[in-house]
């Protein structure tokens, strides 16, 4: 294995480890479920490997199958987690939350589908493909949402901010991987995995610092420009904010009933 490799190995077992640690002790564990399981899940993950590599080999049919398994588990939390961040901060708009819960729902679905059309001869196209589905859509997701909390003027926090750009950089450079990963495996493997490597070390990198400001469990909220503040800097995107949440949650609302 090149220097560089052990080096960037060492850093995220090192981080790996170390931001879960993080998480319980600022107790954002509890805050953060889908967060905190898909880092415990990649950290399983890399140990699981680990494990099957020096016991049956690198290019065993079970360091193969452990390996490809284990991804797909680990990118679907990773879309937990993703809809885990929207809805600590959408929540509280009872209306728009019920309608982008439903479109994350459709998103990770057809991403399922497509990988089982596309791949279901094939464990490593399947996933890549599944993989590559949901990379795409975390990225646009976070990108929609952005720009949603910016033009209503949703004031996150910079933590919550930070956690979110650092899952749709990631999802961004995967996507980017899988795209080239399906059209040649074999002469791009190395590459990929150095990359994948640099890439999810800076993510648990601003994922660690997000969670060490956050400090403690009630920080999770997100906080909101006080109602006159909205009022006195943007009445009419605060009523805007407000009209649309209230429409959709009265939609949504006569649908439900509707089919009871």
């Amino acid at each position: 294995m090149p220097e560089l490799d052990k080096t960037l190995w060492a850093l995220n077992i090192a981080l790996e480890i170390g931001v879960p640690f993080l998480m319980v002790w600022k107790k954002q564990h509890r805050a953060f479920p889908a967060v905190f399981a898909y880092l415990v899940l990649n950290l399983s993950q890399a140990a699981a490997i680990y494990v099957v590599y020096r016991w049956k080999g690198y290019g065993s049919w079970p360091a193969f199958w452990t390996y490809w398994i284990s991804q797909a588990i680990v990118v679907a939390a990773r879309w937990a987690a993703v809809c885990e961040l929207c809805l600590v901060i959408l929540g509280q708009f009872k209306g728009i939350w019920a309608l982008t819960w439903r479109v994350l729902a459709v998103i990770g679905c057809a991403s399922l589908l497509l990988a089982i059309g596309f791949g279901r001869h094939d464990i490593v196209r399947l996933v890549t493909t599944f993989d590559l589905g949901l990379e795409v859509s975390m990225a646009m997701v976070l990108v929609v949402f952005f720009l949603f909390a910016r033009y209503y003027k949703i004031a996150i926090q910079n933590p919550l901010r930070s956690m979110g750009i650092a899952f749709c950089l990631y999802s961004l450079f995967r996507a980017l991987n899988d795209s080239v990963l399906q059209t040649s495996v074999r002469k791009y493997r190395t590459t990929w995995s150095l990359v994948d490597e640099v890439t999810y070390l800076a993510t648990l990198i601003l994922v660690g610092s997000a969670v060490y400001v956050l400090g403690s469990e009630k920080s999770r909220r997100v906080v909101l420009l006080p109602q006159t503040a909205y009022s006195e800097l943007a009445p009419q995107i605060s009523n805007q904010l407000q009209l649309l949440n209230m429409l959709l949650d009265q939609i949504l609302r006569s649908k439900q009933a509707g089919k009871a």
